[in-house]
């Protein structure tokens, strides 16, 4: 009776919990297909307008263009999605073999591991502004997108150091050491044993690396100039043009690319964790 009880209160927890995080995305995703100009309730009705209207198309509130055709919204996701695919790169050629030889104990192993996790223990705001003074003494005086790489490495690093370090396998040790013992070499031990036993975590350290930085925002604000990436762009539109349900449009397009990429990433983790050897 009491685990019966338990069961339903925490049920009702979950459920609580969930409404209350996915309430917000939601609605975000409703308003997105508003027929009106306007970004709150009442919904006069739906449309595609804020998708795949024509520039200059005439609608409810005025004229419209779809993000879909509008240039400076391709730009900003071309320019994420730069910027997401190097990050992610960069924390998989970095971040992998860090993570393989933290299995081994070494000198400074702890030193490495906590300065490592700074990347995301500093708030947003000191890591900006830390990044802006660095770029000014190296003599960086122009942002772009390529600023905004070594910044979102530095931030993305330590959530999928940390997620692929706690997935290898504790065997996978001994498989190298058998192998070595049987005479091969360094780099035949990583491509016949150690990568294909860990190519899921290598793949889910590229994506949820770029995951992190397709949505990050405070960081990024600091050091890019131009069009920007999707988040600084509906940041920086959205504090000098009037607002409309376009970006919620781009929310949803951004939230889909999100989750898409986590749940490849949830299932080749859960992959690997079913694996037999």
């Amino acid at each position: 009776m009491v685990k019966d009880k338990a069961k339903v209160v925490l049920g009702i927890y979950t459920a609580l919990l969930l409404a209350f995080f996915l309430t917000p995305l939601a609605m975000v995703v409703v308003l997105s297909f508003k027929a009106g100009a306007s970004m709150t309730f009442p919904i006069e009705g739906f449309s595609l307008d804020w998708y795949f209207a024509p520039p200059g198309k005439l609608g409810t509130g005025g004229f419209r263009t779809g993000i879909f055709y509008d240039l400076y919204v391709t730009d900003a996701v071309k320019s994420s999605l730069i910027v997401g695919i190097t990050t992610g790169i960069l924390a998989f050629v970095i971040g992998l073999p860090t993570a393989l030889a933290f299995r081994y104990k070494f000198v400074g192993r702890d030193l490495l591991f906590y300065i490592i996790l700074t990347g995301f223990l500093l708030p947003g705001v000191i890591m900006g502004l830390g990044a802006v003074l660095f770029y000014k003494m190296i003599g960086i005086k122009e942002f772009s997108i390529w600023t905004v790489v070594p910044i979102h490495l530095v931030y993305t690093l330590p959530f999928s150091f940390i997620l692929v370090l706690a997935r290898f396998d504790p065997m996978l040790v001994e498989y190298e050491k058998a192998a070595r013992a049987l005479g091969a070499s360094g780099w035949e031990v990583f491509k016949k044993i150690t990568f294909p036993l860990i190519k899921t975590e290598a793949l889910s350290f590229f994506l949820f690396s770029f995951t992190l930085s397709l949505g990050e925002l405070l960081r990024a604000s600091y050091v890019i100039a131009g069009t920007g990436t999707i988040p600084t762009f509906i940041y920086n539109q959205m504090s000098v043009v009037a607002p409309t349900p376009k970006w919620y449009a781009m929310g949803t397009i951004t939230m889909a690319i999100s989750f898409g990429v986590l749940l490849i990433g949830a299932l080749l983790l859960t992959r690997g964790a079913r694996r037999v050897f």
